[in-house]
């Protein structure tokens, strides 16, 4: 098993940041992402627990279900397919903090292709990182307009 944390300092309100993070279909938008739709819908919809959202970079789509919604606090999901790896959960803690919001986003994850193990965590960092950091450029521009 592997686990690692992003820290990240938002210039925007947790409210800002957890709907720029929990709104899939604009993903395309903020990420070098081509193609993320809902499979099926949460509760509350669209993006709540249970939705299946569908996100395509290169190669298989990865399929992941929303596993905690808590507005403007937390949100976690699992990986239900799509990479070479098992027991994939992320989940995003939002603090106020100053006039903005401090984001940690925690990954525990299993490889499940031994010697290829270590470039698909790095795939995976490298993802991660573009998407907090199209998720802090979206939420600071939000905050910036009003």
């Amino acid at each position: 098993m592997a686990s690692f944390t992003y820290q990240r300092q938002v210039a925007a309100p947790p409210a800002t940041v957890f709907e720029v993070l929990t709104d899939h279909r604009r993903y395309t938008k903020i990420t070098p992402l081509r193609k993320a739709e809902l499979e099926r819908e949460g509760e509350p919809a669209p993006n709540g627990v249970g939705a299946i959202r569908v996100l395509t970079a290169v190669g298989p789509p990865m399929r992941e279900e929303v596993l905690a919604y808590e507005p403007a606090k937390r949100f976690s999901y699992k990986l239900l397919s799509g990479l070479p790896v098992r027991d994939h959960v992320g989940t995003v803690e939002l603090t106020p903090e100053g006039s903005g919001t401090r984001v940690v986003y925690a990954v525990r994850t299993t490889p499940t292709l031994p010697l290829l193990g270590g470039a698909f965590l790095i795939g995976i960092k490298f993802g991660i990182k573009q998407l907090l950091g199209g998720v802090a450029k979206e939420s600071e521009r939000r905050a910036a307009n009003g």
